[in-house]
């Protein structure tokens, strides 16, 4: 995520690059078209450049000043484990949360990509529903 253009591949250097200063108009260059993205209020997944990167564009909105820090990173074939910490202002202030991602990789971009974090703490620390329970209102 270091360079956007042809020939660009994903890297942890890039991840954290990327959420350093998150811009969801970023993502695409990054994934397949036929990116799969599991979140953890879902057992469904997104499928589709369009549908991952709304959801990414919800999140960053969702919580006032994210950015991600890379804490750990390990790599396994075409996996990729990505230990993040997640860092934000709630209704309490300044917050932490930790989170991971695993990524499968094809031809250098995220195909799939399985996100864990505890959505419950998230939604306490914000301090108001999240959008994905808004959604399921509706």
């Amino acid at each position: 995520m270091t360079t956007i253009g042809a020939g660009v591949r994903w890297s942890v250097d890039g991840f954290a690059e990327f959420w350093a200063n998150p811009d969801a108009s970023l993502v695409p260059p990054m994934v397949t078209p036929d990116i799969k993205g599991y979140w953890p209020w879902s057992d469904v997944p997104v499928e589709g450049v369009t549908d991952y990167v709304d959801l990414i564009a919800k999140v960053i909105a969702y919580v006032p000043e994210m950015r991600l820090t890379v804490a750990e990173h390990a790599t396994n074939g075409d996996a990729t484990f990505v230990r993040w910490i997640m860092h934000g202002r709630g209704v309490a202030g300044p917050f932490e949360l930790c989170g991971i991602d695993r990524l499968i990789l094809r031809d250098g971009l995220v195909a799939e990509n399985v996100i864990r974090f505890d959505s419950g703490q998230l939604k306490a620390l914000v301090g108001r529903p999240p959008y994905w329970e808004q959604s399921q209102r509706a």
